[in-house]
């Protein structure tokens, strides 16, 4: 009896479903422990400063233009702006003579934008707007103290800027159910603060929010020259600000006060909308976090993420949700 040459090999031809088994069970636990690595890997970047600041280096990179043909807006109404103001001083010194000039009334001389929209009535819609942004969990403790913000630079001379714009970061409410700024916009109000402190240019309040934001600045013993209460996003901020400081006498140049993630895209907007803007970044709720693994990270790279998405829509695929008018 002849015995076959090669056994082992016809014995595992014949049989293969045991050992191709035992192959595709070792490939997929060894598929599950790679993404169990990445994911680990992933967790420990993101619990670091390392993530957030490569996408903020990042945002920064791409370039701010100006709309040319909104900033001639600007430009324009601040030369009607001049040219009132002039009218409006000359009547002055000829108070005493019959004079048929009429003054041109503006906005700006007169904050009637503050008036009308910090009134304590609220409409339907607005109370719709308001509920949108606002938290209803009890914010957390935020020590405004230690966290007080310092002059990022005095620009009241170099940069030529006409005010200071304050974005709203949203609402929440305190322990008595009470609506009030969260710690995003408290921080950049504290911030608005020490930069209207100390260059002396009036504050300008855009957003859902300002309203609630007034009365924190009242608090702290200041208050905004303008507020304007109908925009609901980043971009609609830009937008509707435009179109109020364009009435107010133009303002071709501000201060923008916002979370450092958030200007990158804030600054794009607010230039497609013919305003150049000095960014003015403001402390983060949990700063200073440190480089290592830390949950106050986490908050960061969330918030980081979120804006590197956002900007990455607008400007490669158009800016959604923005009405054209408030």
């Amino acid at each position: 009896m002849v015995k076959s040459r090669f056994p082992r090999k016809l014995n595992t031809s014949l049989n293969p479903s045991r050992s191709q088994g035992g192959w595709v069970l070792r490939g997929f636990g060894q598929m599950i422990l790679g993404l169990s690595f990445i994911a680990v890997v992933l967790f420990f970047l993101a619990s670091t400063s390392f993530f957030s600041d490569f996408i903020l280096k990042n945002m920064m990179k791409f370039p701010v233009v100006v709309n040319p043909i909104a900033a001639a807006s600007h430009q324009s109404s601040q030369h009607e702006y001049a040219s009132s103001a002039s009218e409006v001083s000359e009547t002055k010194v000829a108070a005493n003579k019959p004079s048929t000039v009429h003054k041109k009334h503006h906005a700006k001389t007169e904050p009637a934008s503050q008036v009308d929209l910090s009134a304590t009535t609220t409409s339907a819609a607005e109370a719709i707007a308001i509920a949108r942004v606002t938290d209803n969990k009890p914010d957390k403790k935020l020590d405004l103290v230690a966290l007080s913000p310092r002059l990022v630079w005095d620009s009241s001379n170099q940069a030529g800027a006409q005010a200071i714009v304050v974005l709203g970061g949203g609402l929440t409410r305190d322990k008595q159910g009470r609506i009030t700024p969260n710690s995003y916009t408290r921080l950049r109000l504290m911030q608005a603060i020490s930069q209207h402190r100390s260059t002396n240019l009036p504050i300008f309040l855009t957003g859902v929010e300002s309203r609630y934001m007034q009365k924190f600045l009242q608090e702290h013993g200041e208050s905004a020259q303008w507020l304007e209460s109908r925009s609901m996003n980043t971009c609609e901020n830009a937008r509707f600000s435009a179109l109020l400081l364009q009435r107010l006498g133009g303002a071709p140049r501000v201060e923008l006060v916002t979370d450092k993630w958030h200007i990158p895209r804030a600054r794009w907007l607010f230039a497609m909308n013919g305003i150049e803007t000095v960014p003015i970044p403001a402390v983060l709720p949990g700063d200073p976090a440190p480089w290592w693994p830390d949950s106050r990270n986490l908050t960061h790279t969330r918030r980081a993420v979120y804006e590197l998405v956002a900007f990455t829509r607008d400007r490669w695929f158009g800016v959604v949700g923005c009405r054209e008018v408030p």
